[in-house]
């Protein structure tokens, strides 16, 4: 057996094609052993000890001894000792089809049936791991290791990582892969896969096959990929990507994110907390028409991109908001919240509606928003419409109408001229840019309320105007009818504390031009 024995410096070693024993003494050396069943002393340092594989059994020892050292096994049987400091083992059998039995917390690995000493691996006093498998059914259980970084190659395989923040990718077949404590990053690869993260912030890909995936406890990533795939993110905030395919994701407890990314008909479920869904965007080009939502306990938004049709959603407990986004629908298109549901789902509804859409709010209070700036080219002149509620209504691009109905409305006009009835309530008027118009009727003005128009321009072209009402019917009982007041011109009604304050404005400002009847 040729003996080889190093310095105190940073050596590199080769050893010889026999049995070789080979000390490196202090210092972070390089040592390959060659070939031959080896035996490797790294001394003190930070070492980088390696097996040579040649097709011919070998059985070779390494001892890392002091130092954060690398301990390689290139296809070959043996025995690592990391000994003191942060020690990895590298073992490489990407090349064997047989399977490969990998326990931690025995130390011992083998493949195959085990029946040669050479097809053995014992290790001990270890911290990390990177191990590659090959085409066999493999059984890996890294517990015990601070890391792990395992490609458990083709084969239905089952890997459970270490304790710390682990990296694991199953390859083809039907894996079972196990993250276990840390932020684990898992990967199925092909096959029908079931991988749990466990506790810790982890971020699990299924990829292609008909995939279960459970985050457990922390915050998640979860990504279906292609199949059908399951997404459970468990306690936590976690982000739920279904992917294509046919996908049930299950948010659980924590406010989760919720993306249904095909139109093959993904049922969502939000659980307990503050939950975000989405169906389609105006990026990918499809429209999220084939989905079920439901949005559990918890204040949940909903926002979909459709083409004229929505899929189920039901928001459950809270106050949850609805979004949708149209596209590609005929002008004059109508979207009535009571041809969607039979029950009042949604306290707060935000539409986005293009191209002389119309909008309907429920009886709950409503939050109607336009947002037209999505799409270039399109001017909106739209109608919404809040019903019963307080509810808040948000024009945008074009020449919007904005009907408060019942309840104590705020109406925003957004750019363009834009008309602003608020109905019956204590209303909040606000027209934005350009010259708005400000409506009232005999419903409006019998409400005992007092309602605000809080930008009204003289010299901007605004004009209030009083449609077939009854107590207000020219210029002269307006101006009988009104006081200045601190906050603008009060407009009484009743005679006494009801009626309109037209905020910021003069009475001696407002002339036969400004006020309209009708």
């Amino acid at each position: 057996m040729p003996k080889i024995v190093g310095t105190n410096d940073a050596d590199t070693i080769v050893g010889t094609e026999e049995n070789d024993r080979i000390w490196a003494l202090a210092g972070n050396d390089i040592v390959d052993g060659g070939l031959g069943s080896d035996i490797i002393d790294g001394g003190a340092g930070d070492d980088v000890l390696t097996t040579t594989w040649r097709n011919v059994p070998e059985f070779d020892e390494l001892n890392g001894a002091s130092g954060n050292d690398r301990l390689i096994f290139n296809f070959s049987g043996g025995a690592a000792r990391g000994g003191e400091g942060v020690d990895t083992l590298v073992t490489d059998l990407s090349n064997r089809s047989d399977s490969v039995a990998f326990n931690a917390m025995q130390g011992h690995a083998y493949w195959g049936d085990g029946s040669s000493s050479f097809d053995h691996l014992y290790f001990t006093d270890l911290e990390r791991l990177n191990l590659k498998t090959g085409a066999g059914n493999d059984t890996i259980d890294a517990t015990g290791f601070q890391f792990a970084n395992i490609h458990a190659g083709a084969g239905n395989d089952y890997v459970r990582g270490g304790t710390g923040n682990d990296q694991i990718t199953g390859g083809a077949g039907h894996d079972n892969l196990l993250g276990g404590d840390g932020d684990d990053q898992i990967k199925g690869g092909s096959g029908d896969d079931v991988i749990d993260g466990g506790n810790g912030n982890d971020t699990l890909s299924g990829n292609d096959g008909n995939d279960k995936l459970s985050g457990g406890r922390g915050n998640d990533t979860l990504m279906g990929d292609e199949g059908n795939d399951t997404l459970n993110g468990g306690d936590g905030n976690d982000r739920l990507y279904g992917g294509a395919g046919t996908d049930i994701l299950l948010g659980g407890a924590g406010d989760d994110y919720l993306q249904n990314t095909d139109t093959d008909g993904d049922i969502l479920f939000g659980g307990d907390g503050n939950d975000y869904f989405t169906a389609g965007s105006i990026d990918s080009g499809y429209s999220g028409y084939w989905f079920e939502m439901h949005g559990g306990a918890g204040n949940d938004t909903f926002s979909i991109y459709s083409d004229g049709g929505l899929g189920t959603i039901d928001g459950g407990d809270g106050i949850d908001t609805l979004a949708v986004t149209f596209d590609d629908v005929a002008a004059g298109f109508k979207f009535d919240a009571a041809d969607y549901t039979s029950t009042e789902v949604f306290n707060i509804s935000v539409i986005s509606a293009y191209q002389g859409a119309q909008v309907f709010g429920g009886n709950g209070d409503d939050r109607i928003v336009s947002i037209e700036s999505y799409r270039e080219g399109l001017s909106g002149n739209d109608t919404y419409n809040g019903r019963g509620g307080n509810d808040v209504i948000h024009g945008a691009f074009g020449l919007d109408s904005l009907l408060g109905g019942e309840g104590d409305d705020k109406l925003y006009g957004g750019a363009s001229s834009d008309r602003l009835l608020g109905g019956t309530g204590a209303d909040t008027l606000s027209g934005g840019t350009e010259a708005d118009t400000f409506i009232w009727d005999n419903a409006s003005l019998q409400s005992n309320d007092i309602d605000h128009v809080t930008d009204f321009d003289v010299q901007g072209g605004d004009v209030l105007l009083f449609r077939d009402t009854e107590v207000i019917t020219d210029f002269a009982s307006f101006v009988a009818a009104s006081v200045d007041t601190p906050d603008g011109v009060f407009v009484s009604i009743d005679g006494a504390t009801n009626g309109i304050v037209i905020e910021g404005v003069l009475l001696s400002e407002l002339t036969s031009d400004d006020v309209l009847f009708s």
